[in-house]
C-alpha cells in the first residue's frame, strides 16, 4: 500500500517483467519501453528477482540437482549512452544479465509456452470483454508466458479468457466425445471455484444456444455484459486465473491447489466494502498454495488478507522511497488502521466535522480551566 504515484504499480510491474522471462519482458514493453522508469538517465538501473522451484515445477539444475532458489536481474537502461558487458546502449529498454542461472530458467522454467513455474500479474483495469453482447466463438489458444502479464502493461487489454473457456467447454459437452468427459470435468471445476469467489446470492447458471453466458444475481438472470463493475472485474481475473492453472498443470488432480505466484494491482477497484473484506480470503482459499502479492488502498483489504500476511507501505518523501513493514493490521478496526502508519490519517472524519469537533473541543477545555494546546489534540485522537 501507499499513495498515489509512490511507486505501487511500478513495483508489481517490475516483478512481472521479470517473472515473465528475458524474451516475454521484451514482449510486453515493447514499443512503450520504459520512459520514465529510471531517476537518473545517466546510469543503470537494476531490477532482481529470486524465486522457488516447487515440486510440481520440471527440470533440475546442476549435477546434484538439489538446487531449488534462483536469482536473476535485468538492467534497464535510459536515453543517455551506457555500456553494459561492452555493449553500448543509448534507448530505454531491458538488458538481461546473462549467466548460467537465467540460461537454465529460460530454457526449463521462463519459457514462451511451458508447465509449471506459475506466475500472472494483473493490471487495475480488468475487463471481462473486448465488447458488450459479442458473440464468443468456441475456441481458445494455449497461452504464451508473456501474456500472463499483459493487463499489466496494456490497460486496453481485456480479460476475455472466461467467457470464451466457458463457451468451448460446453461446446465440447455437447460433442459427448472424449474430450467431452475432460471439458466436463473442467467446466465443473471453473464453476465451482467462480461461485466459491462470488457473493452469496450470485452464481453462474448456464452457456445457452448463442454462446451467451448467464448468471443467477438475486435470483435474477443476467448475462455478463449486464453484471456489475464488481461482479465483472472479479469474473475477469479470477476466470482468466483458473483456466491459466488449468493450462499450467495439465496433470493435476487438483490444478487449482497447485504453487505460483499472481500480482495483483489495485484488487478493490469496483468491489463494496463487504467485498472487499472477504475477498482475499476468498482468493487464498480457492488457490490456497498462490503467493498473491497485492497493491491496494484499501484498509480492508490490508485486513482480509489474514494475520499470516505480510503488508508493506511504499512512501514517497522529497523523491526518494522507502518501503516500511506494518505489522499486526488484521488485529485492527478500519478506523485503527487508517490511523496507523499504513496511512497516517490523522481523522477517520471528514475536515469539516473534524475542524467543528476540534472547535467544540477547545472551548469545552477552556470552559474546564484545560488551556494546554496538546490536549485537544489528544482529546480528539481518544
Amino acid at each position: 500500500m501507499g499513495e498515489n504515484g509512490g511507486g505501487k504499480s511500478t513495483v508489481l510491474q517490475a516483478t512481472g517483467l521479470l517473472l515473465a522471462g528475458p524474451e516475454g519482458a521484451l514482449q510486453l514493453t515493447g514499443n512503450r519501453r520504459l520512459e520514465g522508469w529510471l531517476k537518473d538517465e545517466s546510469d543503470k538501473g537494476k531490477i532482481s528477482l529470486r524465486i522457488h522451484k516447487e515440486d510440481a515445477d520440471p527440470g533440475e539444475f546442476g549435477e546434484e540437482k538439489k538446487r531449488t532458489a534462483f536469482g536473476y536481474t535485468f538492467f534497464i537502461t535510459g536515453r543517455k549512452p551506457l555500456k553494459i558487458r561492452n555493449k553500448q546502449y543509448s534507448e530505454p529498454g531491458i538488458v538481461e544479465n546473462s549467466d548460467k542461472i537465467l540460461t537454465w530458467l529460460r530454457r526449463n522454467a521462463l519459457l514462451s509456452k511451458g508447465k509449471g513455474w506459475f506466475a500472472a500479474g494483473y493490471g487495475p483495469f480488468r475487463r471481462l470483454s473486448q465488447k458488450p453482447g459479442q458473440r464468443v466463438v468456441p475456441s481458445l489458444l494455449n497461452p504464451d508466458r508473456y501474456s500472463n502479464f499483459l493487463t499489466q502493461f496494456d490497460e486496453g487489454e481485456p480479460l476475455s479468457r472466461f467467457e470464451q473457456w466457458m463457451v468451448l467447454l460446453d461446446y465440447q459437452i455437447a460433442k459427448n466425445s472424449e474430450s467431452g468427459k475432460l471439458a466436463k470435468r473442467q467446466q465443473d471445476m471453473g464453476i465451482e471455484a467462480i461461485n466459491r469467489l462470488l457473493p452469496e446470492d450470485a452464481s453462474f447458471e448456464q452457456v445457452d444456444e448463442n454462446g451467451m453466458i448467464w448468471f443467477k444475481v438475486g435470483g435474477n438472470r443476467v448475462p455478463t455484459q449486464n453484471l456489475s463493475d464488481g461482479f465483472r472485474s472479479v469474473l475477469a481475473l479470477a476466470g482468466d486465473l483458473i483456466w491459466r492453472m488449468l493450462e499450467a498443470y495439465p496433470n493435476s488432480s487438483e490444478p487449482l491447489k497447485e504453487p505460483g505466484v499472481v500480482l495483483i494491482d489495485e484488487l478493490d477497484i469496483h468491489l463494496q466494502p463487504i467485498w472487499q473484506r472477504e475477498i482475499p480470503g476468498i482468493l487464498r482459499e480457492v488457490f490456497p498454495n498462490i503467493q498473491f502479492i497485492v497493491a491496494t488502498h484499501s484498509p480492508l483489504i490490508a485486513a482480509g488478507a489474514g494475520p499470516d500476511a505480510v503488508t508493506y507501505r511504499i512512501r514517497q518523501e522529497g523523491g526518494d522511497i522507502s518501503v516500511v513493514q506494518i505489522d499486526n493490521i488484521a488485529f485492527k478496526s478500519v478506523d485503527d488502521i487508517l490511523q496507523s502508519e499504513a496511512f497516517d490519517l490523522v481523522s477517520p472524519y471528514s475536515p469539516e466535522v473534524e475542524e467543528t469537533m476540534q472547535s467544540y473541543l477547545k472551548l469545552y477545555c477552556r470552559a474546564l480551566g484545560f488551556v494546554h494546546p496538546g490536549y485537544w489534540a489528544l482529546a480528539s485522537l481518544a
